[in-house]
């Protein structure tokens, strides 16, 4: 991928999982360039985010991505969660689109990290499912579920040889958080087992994906 510079002098990589609404848990992980979690931490509100960005040391150094978050304000009923993909509500000037309502993803964030890139930080987005599609999670299992998070920590500790990563179980954010860090990881160090590209655009921030 050609959009990352300087991609010898990146050591940190930060990966941010970041729900859709405050009451929803985020998380963010910091990796080293041997994989080593250097640090795993709870968030919650968008301060707590800008909080954690604005005093991360080395920031210049580092690469971070977060994921694009579902919209959960998106009731969940099956005509709304097909709209999801198909959007038909939108062709019906009658039914408006209060609060984004119709939007299958949350923009939650999006100024200050478009902010930040304008700052000359190495800062994208990413889509968690398209990660975890490729590394071969099984979708047999519901969507964070224990038995979905229990492979996905078990996928990245001894398929990926992240020794670090504990054998009780991690919280859903914190491993979707390290996802993000191992893909910045693999990104820069230019990983052949994976074909990294960007896969779209939000918010006028790139979406990185493989």
């Amino acid at each position: 991928m050609n959009i990352i510079k300087d991609k010898d002098l990146k050591i940190s990589f930060v990966g941010i999982s970041l729900g859709g609404l405050s009451t929803t848990e985020s998380a963010a992980a910091v990796l080293d360039r041997n994989l080593h979690v250097i640090m795993l931490d709870k968030l919650f509100s968008m301060n707590d985010v800008k909080y954690f960005l604005d005093n991360f040391p080395g920031r210049q150094n580092a690469v971070i991505l977060v994921s694009v978050p579902e919209n959960e304000v998106m009731i969940s009923s099956k005509w709304k969660y097909n709209s999801r993909t198909y959007q038909p509500v939108n062709l019906d000037n009658k039914i408006m689109n209060h609060d984004g309502w119709t939007n299958r993803f949350s923009a939650r964030g999006s100024e200050y990290f478009k902010e930040l890139n304008e700052k000359g930080v190495d800062i994208y987005r990413f889509d968690i499912e398209n990660v975890k599609k490729v590394m071969g999670n099984c979708y047999a299992y519901r969507e964070r579920t224990p038995t979905d998070c229990k492979a996905l920590q078990d996928t990245l500790r001894i398929k990926y040889n992240m020794r670090d990563l504990p054998v009780n179980m991690l919280p859903v954010a914190q491993l979707e958080a390290i996802l993000g860090a191992f893909l910045a990881h693999g990104i820069i160090t230019d990983n052949k087992e994976f074909d990294y590209k960007q896969i779209g655009e939000f918010e006028n921030l790139p979406v990185v994906g493989i």
